[in-house]
């Protein structure tokens, strides 16, 4: 059984309900490992479709989404977005302008967030994966053997569950802590407290220049703390465009954060105040209040059985998600676990996949093999050819697909189209020229058709999803002509990158 984790600001994350005791049944069609938004997805779907399914949750039901990562950091994010962006709108700015100090309701903000997380209490989460027809049961879940699975909880109750077509392991990820001499030996957050926190830090040091550690510079910079931001790379947010991340880095500077990049971390060290020292392999040091250690994540593969079944721990599936080496199409993992796609609403994506295919086979013999062609309802292409994702700084970073930089990786003949938010819709969003944006077509000359974009600017993550469907329809640059946004809108973008080509 895995170690339990500390829970910032005492929350309870093993409420005593749902026990292995109280399970009346021990046999179901499917079995899920965990209840992050991509295992609900899951048995929903199947559940729906008339297979039993029960969901195990070691921790808060509802898993990292709803209480550490994606909700409560929008939620925290927003207000101090809004906040500058009415610094930008004649009529508005001058009203913030007249109260002083023109930050945001730190507590009240803090509020907002505990608002969407339910005061961390699960229960919503869990009544509707109750209303869908699943099952739950709270406790760390072990594969046993072939379909069975072994759920034991805090008290030690424990219970063995077997499955009739499938088990899905959908545990998510665990923030990667580096080997920094000293780190142990001092106090520092993970993305946990970062999100869960009910004060602003003084002096905030945040090691890892990634989405996470720019989202949290972005929150407690806007909420009048004192921020660096260290970066190991060259600049932050390696694997984005390159002017992408420059514009972040511009803002956060704006903003009064300190960004050092090519500035690894060598050593940490705990001061007689209680204040943390870290030293760079630039030579340079900062020393500040609070430490978080954001320097990504690592598939949540520890304690779950793998090893009992001779399954590596660095998991492989194939189009449809099912383990790759398991012979039967019984073991399938979907999510941050498989490394494929790290986002929720892919998760989900593989998610509806995976149900698609369990499914089939568990309703026809016939189905063993499925249909693995490119876009099929059994092939999960888009985690080759469309992710998307969103960075919620501000600007935001919105990307779908290929870089520039990967698509040449990847052998394709392909031309960049650029084009600034130049024009009415952006001008009358943030007047005098105050909406800096930049968005990138990546162009594949051959096939003339979109394989990847970009689009940097403030509420820019709405903009994506339309260079999504034309990536995913593989619609010919010509025909996307046609397309015609609104105007006076920030759609007009799109215009602008036609005018570009």
């Amino acid at each position: 059984m895995s170690p339990s984790k500390p829970a910032p600001r005492n929350i309870n994350l093993h409420p005593p309900n749902h026990t292995p005791k109280s399970l009346t049944e021990t046999t179901f069609d499917v079995i899920v490992l965990g209840s992050g938004p991509v295992g609900r997805t899951l048995a929903a779907q199947t559940s729906a479709s008339g297979l039993s399914s029960i969901i195990i949750e070691a921790e808060l039901y509802g898993g990292d989404c709803p209480f550490w990562a994606c909700v409560p950091s929008k939620a925290l994010l927003r207000p101090a977005e809004t906040l500058s962006a009415s610094r930008q709108i004649s009529g508005a700015k001058e009203l913030v302008a007249s109260v002083p100090p023109a930050t945001v309701d730190v507590q009240g903000v803090f509020a907002r967030r505990d608002a969407f997380t339910h005061g961390w209490d699960d229960q919503v989460i869990l009544d509707i994966s109750l209303s869908q027809g699943c099952t739950v049961v709270r406790g760390w879940g072990e594969l046993l053997d072939e379909r069975k699975v072994t759920v034991k909880n805090v008290n030690g109750e424990e219970a063995v569950l077997t499955a009739n077509h499938a088990v899905v392991l959908a545990t998510g990820s665990d923030p990667i802590l580096p080997d920094i001499p000293g780190l142990k030996d001092v106090p520092f957050w993970t993305p946990r407290e970062a999100t869960s926190a009910d004060q602003v830090p003084q002096h905030l040091i945040i090691i890892g220049a990634g989405p996470v550690g720019t989202e949290m510079a972005s929150v407690y910079a806007g909420y009048g703390g004192r921020v660096t931001l260290l970066s190991a790379s060259a600049d932050i947010l390696p694997g984005q465009e390159p002017q992408a991340s420059r514009l972040v880095r511009e803002a956060l500077e704006d903003a009064k954060v300190d960004v050092r990049v090519s500035a690894g971390v060598i050593k940490v060290q705990k001061n007689t105040d209680d204040s943390v020292t870290v030293v760079c392999s630039d030579g340079s040091t900062v020393t500040g209040s609070t430490l978080l250690v954001a320097t990504g994540r690592t598939p949540r593969t520890k304690g779950i059985g793998l090893e009992r079944l001779k399954i590596s721990p660095n998991l492989e599936v194939n189009g449809n998600l099912v383990v790759t080496g398991v012979e039967g199409n019984w073991l399938y993992a979907i999510g941050d676990i498989n490394g494929l796609s790290p986002t929720t609403h892919m998760g989900a994506y593989q998610a509806r996949i995976t149900a698609n295919a369990i499914v089939a086979r568990a309703k026809s013999s016939a189905a063993k093999v499925l249909d693995a062609s490119p876009w099929s309802a059994f092939s999960n292409t888009a985690d080759e050819k469309a992710v998307s994702h969103v960075i919620f700084t501000d600007p935001n970073i919105a990307q779908v697909g290929l870089t520039m930089a990967e698509a040449k990786r990847r052998g394709i003949k392909v031309k960049a189209v650029e084009a600034e938010f130049q024009f009415p819709g952006a001008w009358l969003h943030a007047e005098s020229n105050y909406y800096k944006g930049w968005a990138n077509w990546v162009v594949d000359v051959e096939k003339n058709t979109l394989v990847g974009a970009t689009f940097v600017g403030r509420e820019a993550a709405d903009l994506v999803h339309a260079s999504t469907v034309a990536i995913v329809g593989e619609l010919p640059i010509d025909r996307l002509r046609h397309a015609v946004p609104p105007f006076p809108t920030v759609s007009e973008i799109y215009t602008a990158l036609f005018a570009a080509l």
